[in-house]
Parts: structure tokens; C-alpha cells; sequence
């Protein structure tokens, strides 16, 4: 168990500010969840610590949190409007597919009649949407 606090402390602290000195430099728990974000990106675990503060890993490897009174409102980063489009990705499928492309991908959503486009290093893929379908109909990934 040791080992995976570790593997989800260093995930999130990859989304930290490189700063010191910002609040941002920090992985916070609000107690239902742990928080990390530089303002451009922002990883959250589901992780229920029950309490509210800065989370650090102690001697022994387990998650400790010290109390904080001023937590970044990360809240306010995560869009409160239903997405114009919802993709969802195979995490081992994408790197495949992602496999000698540039650093960067970038995807492109338009209107509801117009495609999704998607591209990289000068590829591009088009993809599709597909419109008047019952949310049922869309494919998702086996649980």
C-alpha cells in the first residue's frame, strides 16, 4: 500500500508549481479528495483523508496532512457547464496511438455539426460527431 501512496503523491506533484513561494507549489486534501494544480494543469485523487490541509508523506510512507488555513480554490479551474463534447480515452490505447508523435497533441472541438479535429507533428485525424443519439449508444470501456 506504501508503494502506491508513493506512486499517487508523486503523480500529483507533477501538477504542482515549480515556485516555492506560491500556494500552488503544494498538494492539498480538503478531505474527500487530494488537490494539486500550477494553474495551467490540475490532477485530483479520490482520496478521503477527512481532514483539510497540506499533504506531505511521513517517515513511514503514508499520506499526513497538516492543517492549512488558506487552501487555493482549485474548485473554481473546473469548468461547471456540460462539455460540448465528452471524450473518452484508453490510457494504454493512447500511448500506443501516441507512439512517435510530437510532445504535443492538440484537439480541436467545434460546433455540434462540425468534426472534432485532432493533430500532431503535422497529422491530423477528423473525427466525426455523431448527433440525435441516446447517451446509451455511445461505446464506453468495460468495468
Amino acid at each position: 500500500m506504501r508503494e502506491t501512496i508513493k506512486k499517487w503523491f508523486y503523480w500529483l506533484k507533477q501538477a504542482t508549481s515549480s515556485d516555492p513561494e506560491s500556494d500552488l507549489n503544494l498538494v492539498y486534501s480538503d478531505g474527500r479528495q487530494l488537490w494539486a494544480g500550477d494553474g495551467y494543469a490540475l490532477h485530483v485523487q479520490q482520496t478521503a483523508l477527512g481532514k483539510a490541509g497540506v499533504v506531505s508523506l511521513d517517515d513511514g510512507g503514508l499520506f499526513q496532512v497538516a492543517p492549512n488555513g488558506r487552501m487555493p480554490d482549485f474548485a473554481a479551474g473546473i469548468p461547471q457547464d456540460d462539455p460540448l463534447a465528452s471524450i473518452i480515452v484508453d490510457a494504454r490505447r493512447l500511448r500506443q496511438a501516441l507512439d512517435g508523435q510530437s510532445r504535443f497533441v492538440r484537439l480541436n472541438i467545434y460546433g455540434d455539426t462540425q468534426p472534432l479535429e485532432l493533430s500532431s507533428a503535422g497529422a491530423y485525424a477528423a473525427v466525426m460527431p455523431i448527433v440525435n443519439l441516446e447517451e446509451e449508444a455511445f461505446w464506453r470501456p468495460e468495468t
